[in-house]
Parts: C-alpha cells; sequence; structure tokens
C-alpha cells in the first residue's frame, strides 16, 4: 500500500520500488558500453521475449559484465 507524503501544498504518493529482472537491448547496450547494432547480433546478449518484446535478463548484463572484466585482468597479468 502506498501512502501519501505532504510536501508543500501538494500530496505526492509514493510508489514502491521494484527491482527491475530486465532491461530493453537497449538499454543493456549503453550498460555495457557497446552499439545497439552490436547488442542486437545473435548470440551477444542472451534475450527472452515477454509479451512480444526482445528483453535482456538482468544475470545476462552482470555475467557479461563479468566476462569482459576478466578478459582485461587477464591481459594485464
Amino acid at each position: 500500500m502506498t501512502r501519501p507524503e505532504i510536501t508543500g501544498k501538494k500530496t505526492q504518493t509514493t510508489q514502491p520500488s521494484v527491482e527491475r529482472l530486465t532491461y530493453t537491448i537497449e538499454e543493456a547496450a549503453e550498460m555495457l558500453g557497446i552499439s545497439r547494432a552490436l547488442a542486437y547480433r545473435r548470440g551477444v546478449l542472451p534475450t527472452v521475449k515477454i509479451a512480444g518484446r526482445r528483453l535482456v535478463p538482468k544475470v545476462a548484463c552482470a555475467h557479461r559484465s563479468m566476462v569482459a572484466l576478466d578478459r582485461m585482468l587477464a591481459k594485464t597479468a
């Protein structure tokens, strides 16, 4: 249940925070620092199709980041 929050003369309703489990391909590409075109290539990012939309699971973005970090660290070692 949301509670109204009084700020000045306006009353605002605070929304409960909801953790997102998926991102659009564009959002995932931006977070990972890759181009949108590369993100759309088959096999670069795992996706799921929900209600006709292609989405990237949050865990896939985290995994991809860790793989990139491991490769970067391996090159410097």
